[in-house]
């Protein structure tokens, strides 16, 4: 008979998620379980799996990607982490003049959420919103890790024949950031190929930036496409709207401290960085249903 296995489905601005307690030691079989259950067709359907690995000290999130690949972090993933865990009573919160927080444990390290509801008065309410504190980027190459001498910052990248202008960092995952737009023919065909190209040995998240007409307020906008590594195209990606912001802050494109609207295919995400390359990006998180599926067997 089937092992049966309950989950939930969340997504961020179209970046869809499974999110499965494992705290009883199902997480092997459910990493080896991912792509099926990922499949669009024949499974329940996903970017990825988001594992609830233990509840104390803190909740612990482990990602697995479609292709069954683990990334060190997802930033729609974690909002949608976040929402779940509320709805289940699992997610310890402090509350004080300056918000209401969480902090959750990834492969990227503990990251400190805030937390954003639908009810009036702190505490009240389901959580819509999460605002989380990505961390500081790191540009040294062994740290992204990327295979040249020297970080590559807003300097000419060879893609595939293609000079571009690009900054290569690492927020949780590695990111290639390509300042210079490029037709939609020229993107599609490069996404994947980037995806995997030898500067990059642990593979790289993609991002072709295009710049917008500023919002009504005055915030500054910029479309951006993400190949995400082990996804594919997606609708968004928060670590590459987050590694975006920062090359741009980086390499003096944008002011530090000042938020930038990125608009992704499936939405919005609100970003700010310092001058010091640290990020926190904000955006919604959706649940979609819940359900039980069979554990798919070994093939």
């Amino acid at each position: 008979m089937s092992e049966r296995i309950a989950f939930a489905k969340h997504h961020g601005l179209g970046n869809d998620f499974l999110l499965i307690d494992v705290r009883d030691g199902s997480e092997q079989r459910l990493r080896a379980a991912a792509t099926a259950l990922c499949d669009r067709h024949r499974g329940v359907g996903g970017d990825g799996l988001l594992l609830l690995l233990r509840s104390e000290p803190r909740p612990a999130m482990r990602v697995v990607n479609a292709d069954g690949s683990v990334p060190e972090m997802c930033g729609n993933g974690l909002r949608c982490f976040v929402q779940w865990l509320d709805d289940r009573g699992l997610l310890p919160t402090t509350t004080g003049e300056a918000g209401e927080f969480a902090e959750v444990d990834t492969d990227a390290g503990t990251l400190r959420c805030e937390v954003f509801r639908d009810g009036a008065g702190s505490g009240a309410g389901r959580v819509v919103e999460v605002e989380v504190a990505m961390g500081r980027a790191q540009l040294e190459p062994s740290r992204v890790p990327f295979t040249g001498d020297a970080p590559l910052a807003d300097a000419l990248f060879d893609a595939y024949g293609n000079p571009l202008r690009a900054t290569a960092l690492a927020i949780g995952n590695p990111h290639l950031v390509l300042f210079d737009p490029v037709d939609d023919q020229k993107r599609l065909r490069l996404g994947p190929m980037l995806e995997r190209h030898a500067s990059f040995p642990a593979r790289v998240n993609v991002e072709f930036c295009a710049p917008l007409a500023p919002a009504a307020d005055g915030t500054a906008q910029l479309r951006v496409d993400v190949f995400e590594r082990g996804c594919g195209w997606t609708q968004a990606c928060g670590t590459g709207a987050t590694a975006v912001v920062i090359a741009h802050v980086l390499a003096g494109r944008h002011p530090a401290g000042e938020p930038m609207r990125v608009q992704l295919p499936g939405g919005w995400l609100t970003i700010r960085a310092s001058a010091e390359g640290e990020g926190w990006m904000r955006g919604p998180t959706a649940f979609v249903f819940e359900g039980v599926v069979d554990l798919p067997g070994p093939t």
